[in-house]
């Protein structure tokens, strides 16, 4: 399937990204490696797939007439209460800044401020300086979390899984995500990240893109299965 399959990626070294260059190339598709990625060459639409950082990925899409397949970034607020296993609400800004401090607050579309545990209202309204008041946000309990996994779905099965962080069994969390991917709402292919809440169990942490997703000690040869799916042309 990668046979006459272009991936375009950053020119920048990372291992991760390398890695996935490899496995492309060892399926037999082409990789282009661009530093002015506003300025794409001349590919065939139809057959170039994106893997790299939000604003490479974004950029080429809109220059190229791609589609990028994402989860939808309130998931959290739409599956069942059982998997997120932490009281996790949307608000704005304003609602957030009369809530009870600390809290866990991260912005619904990724990267407008950092998600973080903020201390107080007013560490928060720094952050977001410059922001509209009706900015909506993630807002969520803490908790305490003692490892956490990434898993690469496809069509309702996880490829491939890995714990990247604290010490936890894959197989639970493969298991786990493994349930979420068969039974929640997802497009074809996004990347679930768990996380093992103590005395809660595996729960589901976040849902990233494909295309952006860094493998954090998955199967780089799995991965590129979803990151060829995660870029369509525009009709």
């Amino acid at each position: 399937m990668f046979h006459g399959l272009t991936l375009l990626i950053p020119d920048k070294a990372d291992p991760e990204r390398d890695a996935v260059a490899r496995e492309w190339e060892a399926r037999g598709g082409t990789v282009l490696r661009l530093g002015k990625f506003w300025s794409p060459p001349d590919v065939d639409r139809t057959r170039v797939r994106l893997y790299g950082n939000d604003t490479f990925c974004l950029v080429l899409a809109q220059k190229l007439g791609l589609t990028l397949v994402s989860p939808p970034d309130d998931l959290l607020l739409k599956v069942d209460p059982a998997w997120v296993k932490r009281e996790v609400r949307g608000a704005t800004l304003e609602q957030v800044a009369s809530e009870a401090f600390p809290r866990f607050i991260k912005p619904l579309v990724p990267k407008v401020f950092r998600a973080a545990v903020w201390p107080g209202p007013e560490a928060l309204a720094e952050e977001c300086r410059g922001l509209a008041p009706d900015t909506p946000v993630l807002s969520s309990e803490i908790v305490s979390l003692r490892a956490e996994a990434r898993g690469w779905v496809l069509d309702g099965q996880v490829c491939t899984c890995a714990v990247y962080e604290g010490e936890g069994s894959v197989t639970e969390a493969r298991d786990f995500l493994a349930t979420v991917a068969r039974e929640a709402t997802l497009p074809r292919t996004c990347v679930l990240d768990a996380a093992f809440v103590e005395g809660r169990g595996w729960a589901l942490l976040e849902a990233n893109a494909a295309w952006g997703a860094g493998l954090n000690g998955c199967d780089a040869a799995e991965a590129v299965l979803c990151i060829a799916e995660a870029t369509t042309p525009l009709p």
